[in-house]
């Protein structure tokens, strides 16, 4: 079987340029005059190591409808509501597009998307993204706590889902109260659409009526609901990313672009400033989106002795690449063409 390709922009000093030329590659495959949706993570506060905004400024020369596009994220902090996340994008750069905060308001808009899979059967995407024929994955290539070193699977999987979805990727449970912190204001239950939660002393969710949806996290005023994240083990998480990445293409056209740039160790969810590992390697461009983040973890390799924390995060950067292949995502077999 023929080896995707990979194209590699190598001068670290210019990415603008990289990033252009990358533009111009998929304005000639796609329809240049309607919507298309430029998945994007705007950082986390305080994080400065996410994609430079700066660079992407030419993409209008390209697209006459580019979006940027994301989700809201699970857990309490400024991201985890459209307003304020589109606040905090503005605030990193990114206010030369339109942003669409896909799964709406408090992340509860979704459709779910029948897949069969091993691990999910339908799929919590957010809505929104039913919006969008063609699409761009504009993905920082990072460290994950829990997902190793990834770059376009992760921004589709994790970054599509709803709020529900991304509660199904990380425990598939109930999220848990902190009953000795819980006030029993009653929040959480007043806004429980399955009227799962009961509040005495303190608030108890019930496990068989909950519906995963984590719209309690997001309105808790003291921010003690949490998500179980070690109820799955590594291996399933990183199936179930790659499960919901598997959605997310379905019926859409993709092209993906990975920074080999600023890489640091951690996610830029993080809200703390990070110190890159290593110096940039580039910008990687492909249809593939198993093949470029092959290509992403094999420049790395390359360019360290791996006497660094990367060796941890090594086999589970491969295990969720192995599993995107079996579902059909793309091939592991790749080759690099260098573009001036």
């Amino acid at each position: 079987m023929k080896p995707s390709t990979v194209y590699y922009y190598k001068n670290v000093k210019n990415p603008k340029a990289g990033y252009n030329k990358f533009f111009s590659m998929i304005a000639e495959e796609a329809d240049v005059e309607e919507p298309i949706g430029i998945k994007i993570h705007f950082g986390a506060q305080n994080n400065d190591t996410h994609i430079d905004p700066k660079q992407l400024k030419d993409i209008k020369k390209y697209f006459k409808r580019p979006i940027f596009v994301e989700s809201n994220c699970l857990y309490q902090g400024r991201r985890h509501r459209s307003d304020e996340h589109i606040k905090i994008a503005h605030e990193h750069g990114f206010d030369f597009l339109p942003i669409d905060i896909l799964d709406g308001d408090v992340g509860l808009d979704y459709e779910e998307i029948e897949i069969n899979t091993k691990n999910t059967k339908k799929a919590l995407m957010s809505i929104g993204l039913r919006d969008y024929d063609n699409l761009i994955s504009i993905a920082h290539f990072k460290g994950h706590i829990a997902a190793g070193f990834s770059g376009a699977l992760k921004n589709l999987g994790m970054g599509l889902g709803s709020r529900g979805g991304k509660m199904d990727m990380h425990a598939g449970v109930s999220p848990r109260v902190n009953a000795d912190k819980c006030t029993a204001c009653g929040t959480c239950a007043e806004e429980c659409i399955a009227e799962a939660i009961d509040v005495g002393d303190y608030a108890i969710i019930d496990p068989t009526k909950c519906i995963g949806c984590a719209m309690c996290i997001a309105v808790c005023p003291e921010r003690i609901i949490r998500v179980p994240m070690r109820n799955r083990t590594a291996n399933e998480f990183l199936e179930k990313v790659a499960e919901y990445a598997y959605a997310g293409i379905m019926g859409h056209n993709w092209w993906y672009i990975n920074a080999l740039t600023n890489i640091t160790m951690k996610c830029d969810c993080m809200r703390i400033k990070q110190e890159p590992f290593m110096d940039d390697i580039g910008i990687l461009y492909s249809t593939d989106p198993i093949a470029i983040d092959q290509a992403s973890i094999d420049l790395v390799i390359i360019k360290n002795d791996l006497v660094n924390p990367f060796n941890v995060n090594l086999k589970t950067s491969q295990h969720i690449l192995k599993y995107g292949e079996k579902l059909g995502l793309g091939k592991r077999d790749y080759v690099l063409e260098y573009i001036e």
